[in-house]
């Protein structure tokens, strides 16, 4: 069994208006300098103990320490009644750290959060300052390494250096009374579920897609067995697709799923959106196009941290946003209060199951076209290369002092990666996407099967009951 972890006497809507406060960068650095507490919603007070950023990845987190009122003013305790780990989500700053690499890469592709990547950067650059770009191990980028005022720095993602992070607070407040917990909104709400499995800490997250499979299989076997449900929550918004998916929802996060809403009444709305403005989707491409026009072109706004898509109760616990009896727990498939439920499910109808598998399998079609393009690739390249040493090299006689080395040098010269030859790609990353297809195919041809299997077993039982009916 997992460890047990401490469950901190603060409501959703503290983490909420925590999660919130994540990004307003310039109001928590200005506090954070002169050490200034900030207050949240139900009037308590914390200090910004500690800002971490990191440009490269995309990671944005703040240390926020419960502070207390001792002669009149508000400060921080040696032993804080709670520390909240705040990750803010997706930046429109730093969206190719966040949304490509994080995103993209991690969310999506699966990718090891724990994955090394080489950066150059000036040899006096702060920790937190930008890199100049990844090394590839280029003549050029070593000439820059040769000159002295460069060097190399290794990162890994944003999940792996915000789950470090939290380690490092657990490590100093242990032995202690203090509740540590962390939190977060879209792909912070990730952070935070990915950095509360792993450190055991409680967290609380809205609006997030499912990182389940960025754990090890071990941690991944713990959360499939519901071993975390008591200890995480993320709070999703059915109509958003970064946090309830694409067409049917995620299988479950690393807690428990909690639905401000009737989940199956918003799983047509989110495929028509899928679907209508792209045609028949290329997942890689535009789901993170779909997902990301939600949450910063707003239309629909069904991904933000408003009332339209998360409201409290009076002592701060998640409520229904539609007005009906209570919220959606997708892990025992019921409605139910912050206390109780009636026992509703989900129900699919045998059209709409055939529909979906339908859509399923033109998705399946579109990603098996663009996978043969990505595979083929390598050998088009090859070809290009070699055309361009040909056609130079027929060319040498125009030149007095040029030989055919010469057009070699020039080619390794100027290729980004130098690996057993030229190359204008990398290589890597090539290769770490053709196998994400083939999972990702592998992943959706199965669940197209499981959905063909339902319709029919819905249509069998149908028959059944007309059978029987007619007795």
């Amino acid at each position: 069994m997992s460890k047990k972890a401490k469950i901190p006497n603060l409501s959703d809507q503290d983490y909420y208006s925590i999660s919130q406060l994540t990004y307003r960068d310039e109001y928590l650095k200005k506090h954070f300098s002169k050490n200034i507490p900030v207050k949240i919603n139900s009037g308590k007070q914390y200090i910004i103990d500690k800002i971490k950023k990191d440009p490269d990845t995309g990671l944005d987190v703040y240390v926020f320490v419960q502070a207390k009122k001792k002669e009149g003013k508000w400060v921080k305790p040696k032993e804080p009644e709670n520390v909240v780990v705040g990750f803010q989500g997706t930046n429109q700053e730093q969206i190719k750290a966040d949304v490509i690499s994080a995103d993209g890469g991690n969310v999506v592709m699966g990718q090891d959060p724990k994955k090394k990547v080489k950066y150059i950067m000036k040899k006096e650059a702060p920790e937190n300052s930008k890199a100049i770009t990844k090394y590839n191990g280029s003549m050029e980028q070593a000439m820059l390494l040769k000159s002295g005022d460069y060097k190399i720095v290794t990162k890994t993602s944003q999940f792996d250096q915000g789950d470090k992070l939290v380690a490092k607070e657990v490590k100093k407040y242990a032995g202690t009374n203090t509740v540590i917990s962390t939190t977060g909104h879209s792909l912070g709400g990730a952070d935070a579920e990915y950095a509360g499995v792993n450190n055991h800490v409680y967290s609380v997250a809205f609006n997030n897609p499912s990182i389940v499979k960025l754990h090890d299989e071990e941690t991944q076997k713990k959360i499939r067995n519901g071993e975390f449900d008591l200890y995480h929550k993320a709070i999703i918004n059915p109509d958003d697709m970064v946090g309830a998916g694409w067409l049917l929802e995620y299988d479950r996060h690393n807690g428990t799923t909690i639905y401000t809403k009737d989940p199956s009444q918003s799983r047509r709305e989110r495929i028509d959106r899928f679907v209508s403005p792209f045609g028949v989707p290329g997942v890689l491409g535009n789901l993170i196009t779909s997902f990301y026009g939600q949450a910063f072109a707003k239309d629909p706004d069904t991904h933000s941290l408003n009332e339209s898509n998360f409201t409290f109760d009076k002592n701060g616990h998640i409520k229904s946003v539609d007005g009906s009896k209570g919220v959606y727990n997708q892990n025992i498939e019921s409605f139910s209060s912050y206390s109780g439920m009636n026992g509703q499910t989900i129900k699919v109808d045998v059209k709409y199951a055939k529909e979906l598998a339908r859509r399923l399998q033109a998705a399946i079609e579109d990603l098996k076209t663009k996978k043969q393009a990505i595979e083929q690739f390598p050998h088009d390249h090859s070809k290009v290369v070699y055309d361009v040493k040909s056609i130079c090299g027929k060319r040498l006689g125009e030149f007095k002092d040029l030989d055919p080395s010469d057009v070699e040098k020039a080619i390794l010269f100027h290729a980004p990666f130098v690996n057993d030859g030229a190359a204008f790609y990398d290589s890597e990353e090539q290769y770490q996407t053709e196998a994400s297809l083939h999972y990702l195919i592998r992943d959706l041809e199965d669940i197209s099967e499981f959905i063909v299997k339902m319709a029919e077993d819905l249509k069998d039982k149908d028959n059944e009951l007309a059978r029987w009916l007619r007795l």
